[in-house]
């Protein structure tokens, strides 16, 4: 995992407001469900087999991966950063 850095006044609103809408753990395979398909169970797969994804991750039964999720969000806002964007148009 990447070390982590201080988060931005944006990444710590957006983790804020994402955080308590969420449940507590997320399986692998759940997540772009619960994340609106921002990032792919094969990508966290992948990260995690090059020791560089979410911290905090339990294997249940030997077959199925669930992240806790703070460190999932934490994860995505360092892997990917947040911008806050003013105003729709500026897309």
């Amino acid at each position: 995992m990447k070390k982590e850095r201080g988060f931005t006044k944006a990444e710590q609103d957006f983790i804020g407001a994402l955080l308590p809408k969420l449940p507590p753990v997320i399986a692998r395979k759940e997540v772009p469900r619960f994340l609106g398909g921002v990032v792919s169970s094969q990508t966290l797969s992948n990260a995690d087999a090059a020791g560089e994804g979410p911290e905090i991750a339990y294997r249940l039964g030997g077959k199925f991966v669930v992240y806790r999720t703070d460190s999932l969000v934490h994860w995505l806002v360092s892997h990917y950063g947040i911008t806050h964007i003013a105003s729709p148009k500026a897309l």
